[in-house]
């Protein structure tokens, strides 16, 4: 149904591009609503010859295209499709033009091949040289044949050797399966009579087994008895002289250890007396001296060696902290604020002095000793008052009690596991505490100094990097006491592996004011005063005379020692190697063992002799026997499956040889007939030869005729191949057309259905005539019911190119001057102003254009072409020949289809017309048949893009209704 627009003023336009050649075209559908629109009704025409198919009609009307887009889209489709169509019967009809003409041509060829091919025939009949090369060829024929024969005789005999060497052989594998059984059947011989032996030999034995196992026991009793009696007399003995040898080793390492010590006291007393300058213990560092005799707190303390206690204060070259930074209490997590210029240098040569074992050193295995310890809780525990001052909060106090229990709790499991046990802490301090564990790494530590950077690197992470613990260990070191003085300790212990060191920190708010404080250890060495490095003259004379005198003594001493300790040495050597030979002898027993030993042996000897008796006589028992005749006929068997196979093999042998033989004398018959073969084909290239020189010109002659119908089937092959593409382009695009003028038959419905005039025959002035007729479509086989996708022709000679590329229809071949394309028509130039009724939207025509023409080109009559029919135009006049023009006047465009006829629906009537205008540019007018005369002399070549939009949606924008068109959009 078409759309109703009750607004008269508004306008769409629809715009449609179709390419012709290498330029686009715009058509503008001008879309007008009217209350009563007047409608257009045309039909269109097909153009095809007597195989191509009828284009399907279509019946529009104008009034109501404008106003539908599905309309409009099927009328530009339409256009599209009988363009594609009419390129296409015109490339058919050349196609097919061409496709006789190579008929012929091939006929001619052909009749040329055969003729050539007698010639040469001829030629070669009664040559002589011709019959004396087929007389030796015959002749070595002859001659391959009789040695064939001789190779199929060598081949036979071959054949038959092969079939008695695997009779041979299966001989042999028969002969060896005889021999496997008979070598198994003595295998199972021989194991019966082990089998009958062991029997024999098992009864003996359980026959006397009771009663040598009596006696021997005895005898074992009493031997070990005497050896035992005699090896303890060897261990008494032995004992007594190890324990001498033990007292006197320790004597005379005792005496050492005397005499080294009294040594070093020597050297040490000398080499004071040496170093009569400066005392060796004295080191001279930053700001001051260290003294290697003292600890490094009392260091520290003593000659004022701290750090500034201000954190933002610049280094005063002194390396020891009393204070630790601490993170701002509103971020924690960072560390913007430390002053990157209050540590020092610990590079630098001058503080070489702190980095030794020589000052306040730490044994590597043991650990710290239990003042270090001390010492180490002491310079940690400053730390945490410094920063706690820093905030104004009361400094802690740790009491040697609470040292002490720190101690315990942290030598605790629980501890060691960081597991805060509230048994454990108990158990230590009598009562629950805050506390915080942790470890401090102890590997590799060399002295207290490099130990509290460690202890150090603790405390910060518990201070500033404690988020994954919600900060809890920060807040028992910065807990707020108020007035009170907590009592805190830290506790350390070393791991049983030695590479940590188990920190404990636990305090409680029990406030100890009266109680000692061992954080007074600092003020206590501060009061004692500075160390210094005065030199001073040292004499140890006295001293060492004395001390040289001890040595002297406990020299004598430990020679007399190590003496005594040799003659034990040899003593206990001696008897231990008679302990290790103790040899039973009957003296070690008394006289009743002696009688029982001896009647034991006597037993023993007697069950032995009848046992030894008994097996040696062992082949007589009748079991044995019998098993023992078993086995001799088994090996007998075998020997004599052992010869028979020996004869297979040889058997086998003879047969392989011969084999051998008779292959050898069959390849020297394939050596003969390979060269009889030669010999023939030497003679064969000579009769070649001759025929070749017999008949040179006429072999030429053949080739020649040869290649011509070779070349002129592959053109007949590749003509056939494009008509066959044209066919379908054609029976595609007339498919798509059907359904074109089909949807437009269904929205050009009118209100009120009229009945379609009748199409002007032209036989007489009252349009009477036959009525046009369906033409059948070509017959392109078996057609798929649902209509495939149209194909564009390739050209002929393209080969494996494909068919992508659409070709121009070619002229029929001229001589051998090939096939040449037809040039297309040169497109018209479009038009930038208004479009006439006889031109085509958005192009200016020239004189002899006409509505049928092609769309963007000027058409000429020059060109002629086989008449197909052209669509009958039916148009109104302009205004100013008639006033019917305002009136919805039809344009009737008749084909030899009517889709209204095949939508089942009744077309309107078309007013009545007297006259015809054709758009001539004086206005002339033509009959139905002038036009027709006319419109067979218009060209009908091009492509489906360079062919002329015929379409009633172009007619409708023409139109316009009084509404000028637009003008072209590039693209």
């Amino acid at each position: 149904m078409m759309k109703e627009h009750n607004n008269f003023a508004s306008i769409k336009l629809h715009k449609k591009l179709y390419k012709s050649g290498k330029t686009w075209m715009v058509a503008t559908l001008l879309t007008v609503g009217l209350a009563g629109g007047a409608a257009v009704t045309g039909t269109t025409n097909a153009h095809a010859d007597e195989v191509t198919p009828a284009q399907a009609t279509g019946t529009i009307q104008a009034g109501n295209q404008a106003t539908d887009p599905e309309l409009a889209n099927a009328q530009s489709d339409a256009q599209k499709q009988q363009a594609t169509i009419d390129s296409a019967n015109a490339q058919l009809k050349d196609q097919q033009a061409q496709l006789s003409d190579a008929q012929g041509q091939q006929s001619q060829a052909q009749q040329e091949l055969d003729q050539a091919k007698q010639t040469q025939q001829q030629a070669t009949q009664n040559d002589p040289a011709v019959k004396d090369a087929q007389g030796a060829v015959d002749q070595a024929q002859q001659q391959v044949d009789n040695q064939q024969q001789v190779v199929n005789d060598a081949q036979t005999v071959v054949n038959n050797d092969a079939q008695n060497v695997q009779q041979k052989s299966d001989a042999v594998n028969q002969a060896s399966q005889a021999v496997d059984q008979a070598q198994q059947t003595v295998s199972q011989a021989s194991q019966a009579v082990d089998q009958a032996k062991q029997a024999v030999v098992d009864a003996t034995n359980q026959s006397a087994s009771q009663k040598t196992e009596e006696a021997q026991s005895t005898i074992n009793n009493l031997e070990n008895q005497g050896k035992n009696q005699a090896s303890q007399d060897l261990n008494n003995q032995i004992n007594n002289v190890i324990g001498q040898v033990t007292d006197t080793q320790n004597d005379v390492n005792n005496t050492n250890a005397k005499i080294g010590d009294l040594q070093n006291q020597v050297k040490d007393l000398q080499n004071q007396e040496t170093n009569t300058q400066a005392d060796p213990n004295i080191k001279t560092v930053p700001n001051g001296v260290i003294d290697y005799s003292k600890s490094l707190l009392e260091n520290v303390s003593r000659n004022n060696l701290w750090a500034p206690a201000d954190e933002q204060a610049d280094n005063n070259g002194n390396i020891v902290e009393q204070n630790i930074y601490v993170t701002p209490d509103n971020n924690k997590g960072n560390f913007d604020g430390v002053n990157p210029n209050h540590g020092v240098n610990t590079s630098l040569s001058t503080y070489d002095p702190y980095y030794t074992t020589k000052f306040d050193g730490v044994n590597g295995q043991t650990g710290m000793t239990d003042a270090q310890k001390e010492e180490l809780a002491i310079l940690m525990l400053n730390q945490i008052n410094h920063a706690r001052m820093d905030r104004g909060l009361k400094p802690f106090v740790m009491t040697e009690q609470k040292y002490q229990q720190a101690q315990v709790r942290a030598s605790q499991h629980s501890a060691e596991v960081l597991d805060h046990n509230q048994d454990d802490i108990n158990l230590a301090f009598g009562q629950d505490q805050y506390e915080n564990l942790a470890y401090i790494p102890f590997n590799g530590t060399t002295n207290m100094l490099s130990l509290l950077s460690d202890a150090d690197n603790t405390l910060s992470s518990m201070l500033n990097a404690d988020a994954s613990s919600d900060w809890g260990h920060r807040e028992n070191f910065l807990e707020d006491t108020g007035t009170l003085s907590a009592n805190a300790a830290f506790g350390m212990h070393l791991t049983d592996d030695g590479q940590y060191y188990v920190l404990t920190f636990d305090y409680d708010l029990s406030n100890p004011d009266s109680t000692p404080n061992m954080m007074d250890r600092i003020a206590q060495y501060q009061a004692m005063g500075p160390i210094t490095g005065d030199s001073h003259v040292v004499d140890n004379s006295a001293k060492i005379n004395d001390l040289n005198n001890q040595i002297s003594n406990l020299q004598n001493t430990l020679a007399s020692q190590q003496s005594k300790l040799q003659n034990l040495q040899t003593q206990l050597q001696n008897l231990q190697a008679q302990k290790a030979n103790v040899q039973f002898d009957l003296s070690q027993l008394n006289a009743d063992q002696q009688a029982e030993y001896n009647n034991a042996k006597n037993t023993l000897d007697t069950i032995n002799d009848w046992k030894n008796g008994q097996l040696a006589n062992i082949n007589k028992d009748g079991h044995v026997q019998n098993a023992i005749n078993k086995l001799n006929q088994a090996k007998a068997d075998l020997t004599a499956e052992q010869s028979k196979l020996a004869k297979a093999n040889q058997a086998l042998k003879n047969a392989q040889d011969m084999q051998t033989q008779d292959e050898a004398q069959l390849q020297q018959s394939k050596d003969g007939l390979a060269q009889l073969n030669q010999v023939l084909a030497t003679k064969q290239a000579a009769l070649q030869t001759a025929k070749d020189n017999a008949n040179a010109s006429a072999n030429q002659a053949v080739k020649d005729a040869q290649a011509k119908l070779d070349k002129i089937n592959g053109k007949i092959a590749d003509l056939n191949k494009a008509i066959e593409a044209t066919k379908t382009t054609i029976s595609n695009a007339q498919a798509q057309l059907d359904k074109d003028n089909q949807k437009i038959a269904d929205s050009s419905q009118p209100t009120t259905p009229t009945t379609p005039a009748k199409p002007d025959s032209g036989k007489d002035g009252n349009n009477k005539g036959n009525q046009p007729t369906n033409p059948a479509k070509p017959d392109h086989g078996s057609q798929p019911t649902t209509p495939t996708t149209p194909v564009t022709p390739s050209k002929p000679t393209d080969g494996n190119k494909g068919t992508d590329t659409p070709v121009t229809p070619s002229k029929p071949t001229d001589g051998n001057k090939g096939d040449q394309p037809t040039t297309p028509v040169t497109p018209a130039k479009p038009d930038t102003g208004n479009a006439s009724i006889s031109g085509q939207a958005g192009h200016k025509p020239d004189n002899t254009t006409v509505i049928s023409g092609q769309a963007g080109h000027s058409q000429s009559t020059t060109n002629s072409q086989s008449t197909i029919d052209k669509p009958t135009i039916v148009l109104p006049t302009n205004g100013k020949e008639s006033g019917a023009a305002t009136q919805g006047q039809y344009i009737n465009v008749v084909s030899k289809d009517s889709v209204a006829a095949q939508a089942g629906i009744q077309a309107p009537a078309a007013p009545e017309t007297t006259s015809v205008t054709f758009g001539t540019k004086e206005g002339t007018m033509m009959t139905r048949e002038e036009y027709k005369a006319q419109q067979a002399n218009l060209p009908q070549t091009g492509n489906e893009n360079s062919k002329a939009v015929v379409a009633l949606g172009v007619l409708a924008g023409m139109f316009g209704l009084g509404l000028a068109a637009k003008t072209k959009k590039e693209f």
